[in-house]
């Protein structure tokens, strides 16, 4: 029997939940690059939005569990029409912009604009002990396309994880192989913990791929777990569901109100609890989806999460170019 709240779900969006979290994140983003006293911890949404990938490249792969082959030139090529056009378009005008304004940026821009498009640029930021966590005057208009390097990199690897994970399903069952990716979290943050020296800038264990992959896959095990485990895909309408709504909700916006980016604890577990907690957060929009149909401001949020990525290309080198115009 069809309840009212599954007939709901079908006439929404298969999204709208996950890109309400997508419009969080960029909110927290652009709070932190516009107003860092107010918000230190808005850098929260990059995590957040790293869960999000690892969980969406393992339920976008799902139909080619039961299959002998996995389309990886087909997913490479999606990839590569969906990232590189608006990078372009950005890189290049943000360039111009920089000239006109004789900007000391354009020195070595080169090496830079190639570590962008190559899928490199978090570790080209590393080699030139860039501070992420510096004063944006000082900072380059593509500093924060380091996320965008570790996500290229992890589209490069997911057809080899997922290989992995399908033999691992073969030979172990599903429900076993799921903790793949759990293992993975777990070596990525015993990186960070090995890297990571209190007192020092938290720039490289914060860009690092090897540091911050736990959130990907952190976000590809809840994938697989919902995948393996049925019951963490069925929800029963509760009348408790808008106050955990109200408290998760809450959580966010006092982490984005209270964190520091160069706390000590964030990069020896915090981090990675948090990202546990994002993890707990979108099974939670997964599982209540006709929760966001008539939510108040869901839309304008969803919207938001829906065009994040050329929110987050375009909103940091036009704060830079704005304020390094201020103040010459």
């Amino acid at each position: 029997m069809t309840t009212a709240n599954q007939v709901q779900t079908k006439h929404l969006p298969k999204r709208k939940g996950l890109d309400m979290l997508k419009g969080i994140a960029i909110i927290g983003i652009f709070l932190y690059h516009l107003i860092p006293s107010i918000f230190p911890g808005g850098f929260l949404g990059v995590p957040l939005f790293f869960v999000l990938s690892g969980y969406l490249m393992f339920t976008t792969s799902t139909s080619y569990l039961n299959t002998e082959t996995f389309p990886v030139m087909d997913y490479y090529k999606k990839r590569i029409r969906r990232i590189i056009p608006p990078l372009f378009i950005m890189v290049m005008l943000v360039c111009c912009a920089m000239t006109l304004m004789k900007s000391r940026q354009m020195i070595g821009i080169r090496e830079q604009i190639l570590s962008i498009f190559l899928g490199y640029n978090n570790w080209w930021q590393i080699e030139q002990d860039a501070s992420y966590f510096s004063h944006l005057t000082n900072s380059s208009p593509f500093t924060h396309l380091w996320f965008l390097g570790v996500e290229m990199q992890f589209y490069l690897l997911w057809p080899l994880l997922f290989f992995l994970y399908k033999k691992l399903c073969r030979h172990a069952g599903a429900k076993h192989a799921c903790f793949l990716f759990a293992l993975l979290a777990i070596l990525s943050f015993a990186a960070m913990l090995m890297l990571y020296h209190p007192g020092k800038d938290p720039s490289r264990v914060y860009y690092g791929t090897d540091t911050m992959g736990f959130s990907l896959f952190l976000g590809m095990f809840l994938g697989a777990l919902r995948y393996s485990f049925p019951k963490l895909r069925t929800s029963k309408p509760a009348q408790c569901e808008i106050p955990i709504l109200a408290g998760m909700l809450a959580v966010i916006f006092l982490l984005f109100l209270l964190v520091s980016g160069n706390a000590p604890l964030l990069y020896l577990g915090g981090m990675f609890l948090i990202s546990i907690f994002f993890a707990f957060v979108i099974l939670f929009f997964e599982n209540h989806k006709a929760l966001f149909h008539d939510l108040p401001l869901s839309a304008q949020t969803a919207w938001l999460g829906k065009y994040s990525y050329y929110i987050y290309l375009w909103h940091y080198p036009v704060i830079v170019l704005i304020l390094t115009g201020l103040h010459n």
